[in-house]
């Protein structure tokens, strides 16, 4: 007997199942596109526990009589392909007789349908790919797919879904790609607990926005329209204000299918120019209309990519259209004034002033500052070379001892000290400047930077980026020893979350509580902020609370990870507090601020790693007006 035999129907199904359905929203996209395809004008789709359990897609298209029932669960049956030529013309979503065939391998379907004229439906029942015999039953007219128990026959494939909240945003973000692909259709989408979203189905794209991201968020969004003989370009795009952290609200669309295109997303941050900021990514919903001939939508399994014929025309008609509607909308923006801010303005820089005897002994007190934060010390490889001996001298105000000029003068010889007389050299340094480190402040400069000198070197302090570090260290210091409190908003803040944001919410919501943020559920995706971390007090808690939500690490974190990752996010959002460019400061505010930068762990860099200040010493100052040679 030979080795080589022909798979069984069952088996070559569950294969191509791979293919097709990787989770219940692969099912959710293909019945959706075959609702889509039968012109429906109404759409529901419900899901229980995530769609694990139960999908069930109902539309009002065109129905199926028994024969068409049956042949719709064979592998490569289709309604839509008939000839080889109509694979470069693909005018339908699903088209490659796959979808219902492949689902039914590796679930219990339950197909009921009626076409119009019928005087009764059909119904018919697949389980693990074997069909039962067709019942005639009553029904509405259209189609009602039933998908129960999800790989129930394929346990392997089961265990490597994800939790049932992670399931379910997955499933509702393909329902709302596919309203905003269609807004003549009205979609329905429901758990069995609650209706999760509606859209009207009147053609408006921006009412289904609403429905989706909410209305005040809808309402900022820009329309744009680029038509020339090739491609119409339509839809609206988020101002540069409305950037996000991930591309979680980008949405692509040609020829009403939603697709994915790293050069039309790139075109679309190009149209931006310089106006998003770093690490934002845009927010749009574009559909671009084409030729079917330029594209090829037959490039990937799950037909979530397309090929353009020329990608560069298209890409260039793309960044036009979002650039047009952002220089037609936004005005440039005009600089503040150059004038010092009054003392009795709020003060973002706000530290405790109180006099302090200097240090020469004569009992003049001068004005100075305290944070109360941690104290200074110099991280190894913080600085571009080691002390010298007399840079030592320097820090402590008196001559280095024998085994301090030893080291130092072992590491000036060769610069290739060992480990054990680098970190001694780094250790005597950090506490030299503990004890001793001075910044005298000069003045301001440009309304950007603070002049100040230590008695040996020059520096230029970059006022920002410093207030940024001063801030972030004393927020974070509070943070990791859960000096946080939760802060309770006189006006609770409500947001409107993508399906995937709301999961990680969801899951995280205990965690936050910990960290002084309380987030409760408001009925769909929506969730209401009630208190936020005191560290925020004064500062643009809705801005910080919509940016801090979407920073949540995804499911699965270890808690360790999950505090470190909001640590960084809490506090670096509050170093929003930091003054800005043209913020002139007072005589105190500037004393305040280079005391306060001698008491931080790293006065080298901003959290972002950004340098804080430029250093000239005394002596490359000589050099270079030639006082020395």
């Amino acid at each position: 007997m030979g080795n080589i035999q022909t798979m069984s129907t069952s088996l070559a199904n569950q294969i191509a199942a791979g293919e097709v359905v990787v989770r219940p929203a692969s099912c959710v996209k293909e019945l959706i596109e075959n609702s889509l395809d039968a012109g429906a004008k109404q759409i529901s789709v419900t899901l229980r526990e995530g769609g694990i359990a139960q999908i069930v897609v109902q539309d009002d298209g065109a129905g199926m009589d028994e024969a068409d029932a049956q042949m719709a669960f064979r592998r490569h049956a289709t309604s839509k392909l008939f000839h080889e030529r109509d694979l470069v013309r693909i005018h339908t979503l699903g088209f490659r007789g796959e979808a219902l065939a492949s689902i039914a391998a590796v679930s219990r379907v339950t197909l009921t349908t009626r076409e119009g004229g019928s005087e009764y439906g059909v119904c018919v029942r697949v389980e693990g790919g074997e069909m039962s015999p067709v019942e005639h039953v009553g029904a509405t007219f259209g189609t009602r797919i039933e998908v129960a128990d999800l790989f129930y026959n394929t346990p392997a494939r089961l265990k490597y879904l994800r939790t049932v909240q992670t399931e379910q945003a997955k499933s509702v973000e393909t329902v709302q790609k596919a309203a905003l692909s269609r807004p003549d259709v009205a979609f329905t989408c429901q758990t069995e607990h609650h209706v999760l979203f509606q859209t009207p189905g009147n053609g408006d794209v921006r009412a289904v926005l609403a429905a989706l991201y909410g209305v005040g968020e809808a309402k900022q969004l820009l329309a744009i329209e680029e038509v020339t003989p090739d491609y119409r370009v339509t839809g609206f795009i988020g101002r540069p204000t409305q950037g996000r952290n991930s591309r979680a609200q980008a949405h692509l669309f040609v020829n009403g299918r939603p697709v994915r295109n790293v050069a039309v997303h790139q075109a679309v941050v190009q149209g931006y120019k310089n106006r998003l900021m770093i690490g934002k990514q845009p927010v749009y919903s574009i559909a671009i209309a084409m030729d079917p001939s330029l594209v090829d939508v037959n490039v990937h399994p799950h037909k979530a990519e397309v090929r353009f014929s020329e990608e560069a025309d298209v890409c260039r008609c793309v960044a036009g259209a979002v650039a047009k509607a952002l220089d037609e909308t936004l005005l440039a923006p005009t600089p503040e004034g150059h004038r010092p801010r009054e003392v009795s303005e709020a003060q973002p820089f706000a530290l405790d002033f109180r006099p302090r005897q200097s240090d020469d002994g004569t009992g003049h007190e001068q004005r100075r500052a305290s944070l109360g934060g941690t104290r200074l010390s110099y991280p190894s490889g913080a600085r571009s070379q080691s002390p010298s001996a007399r840079e030592l001298e320097l820090a402590y105000g008196k001559p280095a001892t024998g085994q301090e000029r030893e080291n130092a003068v072992v590491m000036e010889g060769d610069g290739t000290s060992s480990n054990a007389a680098d970190g001694l050299a780094q250790e005597l340094f950090a506490q030299a400047r503990k004890e001793n480190w001075q910044l005298r402040p000069i003045g301001q400069a440009l309304g950007m930077y603070v002049l100040a000198d230590d008695g040996e070197s020059l520096y230029i302090i970059d006022q920002h980026a410093a207030h940024e570090r001063i801030l972030f260290e004393e927020f974070y210091k509070r943070l990791s020893g859960r000096e946080v409190h939760a802060m309770p908003l006189l006006a609770p803040i409500q947001l409107t979350l993508t399906p995937s944001v709301h999961a990680r919410v969801t899951e995280a919501a205990d965690r936050l509580a910990q960290l002084g943020l309380t987030i409760e559920p408001f009925g769909g995706y929506d969730v209401v902020v009630r208190t936020v971390p005191d560290v925020w007090e004064g500062l643009d808690v809705h801005a910080l609370a919509e940016e801090t939500i979407a920073g949540i690490p995804s499911a699965g974190a270890s808690s360790e990870d999950f505090f470190q990752t909001m640590h960084d996010v809490i506090a670096t959002r509050a170093c929003k507090a930091a003054v800005k460019a043209n913020w002139y400061l007072s005589q105190e505010e500037l004393e305040a601020l280079c005391h306060a930068l001698t008491e931080v762990e790293d006065p080298f860099h901003c959290p972002h790693g950004r340098p804080i200040f430029l250093q000239w010493t005394g002596k490359q100052l000589e050099k270079e007006f030639k006082r020395i040679v």
